[in-house]
């Protein structure tokens, strides 16, 4: 388990005395661990709501030709993963994609590596996109409106070369004829969580575009589902990824202890072929 792993490392390291235990808690980037926490919950919502499902199927049951429909579920996916994180959008989607596919008779390989490529490649657009963009935007100050305008075009261009590539990789398998119709809709929407739910996406998306701060931006829209809650908060909390928020924690433990000790810097110069690892800081270990 890399929340277990990381954690005992970063603990070892404390130790150790590689870091002092000061060092370790000021390591910790609260902005991008509260970041990564009000988002989860701003999914949970959504997708107690029932929202994702419902978006996904409303994708994948359209009567679209093979490559068509390939095109249109890595549009959506890559666009929700901008804004929901990827993680919870390949979840959402992967059992719905399955059942229509197979239902159809269409070939699954393409649309499951479309699915997961999209997600990845989409979540490169805005700040809140993956935990690895949160890191760089809390490192780098970058605001949410240039980040976006220098990365929407990447991940728009990525999702092309993306679709292309599948297309000609799978061009016997896509020719295949859709057979019978999909399975009829069975999510149910809980149109009152939903449009809250809604709502508080979109004030988090205007107050990141006015300039908000991206952590206090999405720590707000989270805390006004929470204050206006149709669910009890102990049933959200569960829909929390505790692990990775654990996990990002102790990482950052471990990469200032690499950071101070010389370690890092070492190692690259190893690898440029400048020096020898010689670390002696961390010879307690």
């Amino acid at each position: 388990n890399r929340a277990s792993i990381c954690m005992a490392g970063g603990t070892l390291l404390v130790l150790s005395g590689a870091i002092s235990h000061q060092a370790a808690m000021n390591a910790i980037d609260m902005d991008t661990i509260v970041l990564l926490l009000a988002m989860m919950l701003i999914n949970a919502h959504l997708r107690l709501a029932g929202f994702f499902a419902w978006v996904a199927r409303l994708t994948v049951t359209s009567q679209l030709s093979p490559p068509a429909l390939l095109a249109l579920l890595m549009l959506v996916s890559g666009t929700l993963s901008a804004l929901f994180l990827n993680d919870t959008i390949v979840l959402s989607f992967t059992p719905l994609v399955l059942e229509v596919v197979l239902t159809v008779g269409l070939p699954v390989e393409p649309f499951l590596i479309a699915l997961a490529v999209s997600a990845n490649i989409g979540s490169v657009a805005t700040l809140i996109g993956n935990p690895q963009n949160m890191l760089i935007g809390g490192a780098s100050a970058i605001p949410f409106l240039p980040f976006l305008r220098a990365l929407a075009p990447v991940a728009l261009g990525g999702l092309l070369i993306a679709w292309l590539i599948l297309i000609i990789l799978y061009r016997h398998s896509l020719a295949t004829t859709p057979q019978g119709t999909p399975p009829e809709q069975k999510e149910t929407l809980d149109h009152p969580l939903l449009w809250k739910s809604l709502l508080a996406t979109t004030l988090l998306v205007g107050a990141l575009l006015a300039g908000m701060p991206v952590a206090l931006a999405a720590l707000s829209a989270a805390s006004l589902l929470l204050i206006t809650r149709r669910w009890q908060p102990e049933q959200l909390f569960r829909e929390v990824d505790w692990g990775v928020l654990l996990f990002f924690a102790a990482l950052f433990v471990v990469t200032r202890a690499v950071e101070t000790t010389g370690f890092g810097a070492r190692l690259l110069s190893l690898l440029a072929g400048e020096g020898t690892l010689n670390i002696p800081s961390l010879a307690v270990i």
